[in-house]
């Protein structure tokens, strides 16, 4: 079974670290048996900007 997707109650914090990044989350009071399941979605990074036309 599969509950639907919903966003967490409160917003993960992040840092970074050796160049890395990192995520922390933590809930205080869970419901009984809860699961939880975080789901990440990457964007594509963008090339730099050139100033010169193609030719």
């Amino acid at each position: 079974m599969t509950a639907e997707a919903a966003p967490l109650r409160t917003a993960p914090a992040g840092r970074t670290h050796d160049g890395r990044s990192i995520f922390d989350w933590s809930t205080d009071d869970p419901p009984l048996h809860a699961r939880f399941r975080l789901e990440w979605r990457f964007r594509a990074l963008r090339p730099p900007h050139s100033t010169k036309e193609a030719r």
